[in-house]
């Protein structure tokens, strides 16, 4: 597995706390309860992995795309990089306005999801334009001796910040859908 290898699986491991986020905004959007510890819960992976781990892999990899002079598209890596930017702002905001429905400031949920489907629609555009121009153009023009370095430099910033797939999959476990007919009913207790 190579450095770009890393970076699609980090995709499809993000795109499953997508799915999780899709679900309850979508849920709350329809008027029912979702609670606001997934969204806080979503925003501290945000900034956590996908800015602290995942993007810091990618600008090691737009460093060495701009130093081994790859031929990109102008303004490309610009743009990939200010959405990481714009990425953080609306992982803050989705942060702010969860907490504030957790600490009781807020009750209409409207900024929390309003929040998390902005994050939502630019990481969509965000990773489809990394995938189908950046990523391709790192694999044919970068030497495999570069891509493994890369690698080692990955393990490093993963070090610092945990498993982004972890992370992933605790989240994700964590608010799975109760299948029908399975909800807790909890223990009857007579007092």
């Amino acid at each position: 597995m190579d450095a770009l290898d890393v970076l699609n699986q980090e995709h499809r491991h993000i795109q499953r706390v997508l799915q999780v986020l899709e679900r309850a905004v979508a849920k709350g959007r329809e008027g029912e309860f979702v609670s606001a510890s997934l969204f806080v819960r979503a925003a501290n992976f945000f900034l956590t992995f996908v800015d602290g781990s995942h993007h810091a892999k990618e600008m090691v990899l737009f460093q060495t795309m701009v130093a081994h002079r790859l031929p990109l598209a102008p303004g490309l890596l610009a743009q990939v990089s200010g959405e990481h930017g714009t990425g953080s702002e609306h992982a803050v905001a989705l942060l702010c306005a969860a907490e504030s429905m957790l600490r009781g400031g807020e009750t209409d949920p409207t900024r929390m999801l309003g929040a998390a489907d902005d994050w939502l629609r630019l990481y969509r555009g965000h990773t489809t334009v990394e995938e189908a121009q950046v990523f391709p153009l790192a694999r044919r023009l970068l030497p495999s001796g570069i891509l493994d370095r890369m690698r080692t430099r990955f393990a490093r910033i993963e070090a610092s910040h945990g498993s982004l797939a972890e992370a992933a999959e605790a989240l994700e476990r964590a608010f799975l859908p109760i299948p029908p007919g399975r909800a807790f009913r909890g223990p009857v207790c007579s007092f």
